[in-house]
């Protein structure tokens, strides 16, 4: 719960998000605007069609707590971080001269890592668990990656000229997944690798987002275990962070 409630004061105390300075159009408060990272095409509601060249793209960093962890499970989130190519594909929809839906495709990493004395290790089966170092060693981390394409879809409305909120679901689909884990034994470095460690390949989480030109911080909670249950140790995650936009 301190965890929870450190990383909303966190979102509380940022600035924030992705977004032009022209995220209100007089002239065009409905219709639909199609972007690519290296074009965007507009249909305005008077159906005159405009083409433009615009670089629309945005790019994450955040810092990762568990949540709902299981025993022996704890996630650090001063060490675990994630990182995000957003809106490499996206879409909106006017809904007024003050709000419009977004949804778009983007690539997400995630580390989640444990700094204690516990390290996540792989048997023979590729069953994850919790397990205690080799005696005589000196830990440094042990961690779960996870690569995702992520599709968030997300309500927006303009406070100000140059102020807008976001909130909405964002889908996950996880086809990669890894774990590595390093300490040091007799003042040597030691490595441990794994692949395949049975992420959850769908995941459905909530974003939340504050926008102040390109600059911000975004908020997310994703409630389903990183890893499945049969497989692996329970826990899920929070992220706090910051994002910009290019």
């Amino acid at each position: 719960m301190k965890k929870v409630l450190a990383a909303i004061l966190l979102l509380a105390l940022g600035v924030t998000s992705v977004m032009a300075d022209d995220i209100i159009d007089d002239e065009n408060p409905g219709g639909w605007n199609f972007e690519l990272p290296m074009l965007k095409v507009g249909k305005k509601s008077n159906s005159r069609s405009t083409v433009e060249i615009e670089l629309s793209s945005s790019f994450s960093f955040g810092f990762i707590t568990g949540i709902n962890e299981a025993q022996g499970v704890n996630i650090d989130m001063g060490q675990s971080f994630e990182m995000e190519w957003g809106d490499v594909i996206s879409v909106e929809a006017r809904l007024s001269k003050r709000s419009f839906v977004g949804i778009g495709m983007g690539f997400d990493w995630r580390n989640y890592r444990v700094t204690d004395f516990k390290m996540f290790s792989k048997d023979e089966r590729g069953i994850i668990t919790m397990q205690d170092y080799p005696e005589g060693t000196e830990p440094k981390f042990s961690r779960i990656h996870t690569f995702s394409l992520s599709f968030p879809v997300k309500y927006y409305y303009c406070i100000g000229k140059n102020v807008t909120f976001g909130i909405g679901p964002e889908l996950y689909f996880t086809p990669y997944g890894s774990l590595k884990t390093r300490y040091y034994e007799n003042d040597e470095k030691r490595k441990i690798t794994a692949g395949n460690v049975h992420q959850s390949r769908f995941s459905v989480g909530v974003g939340a987002e504050v926008i102040v030109h390109h600059v911000g911080i975004y908020y997310k909670y994703n409630p389903f275990n990183v890893l499945r249950s049969s497989y692996g140790p329970k826990f899920s995650s929070m992220t706090v962070g910051l994002k910009v936009g290019f």
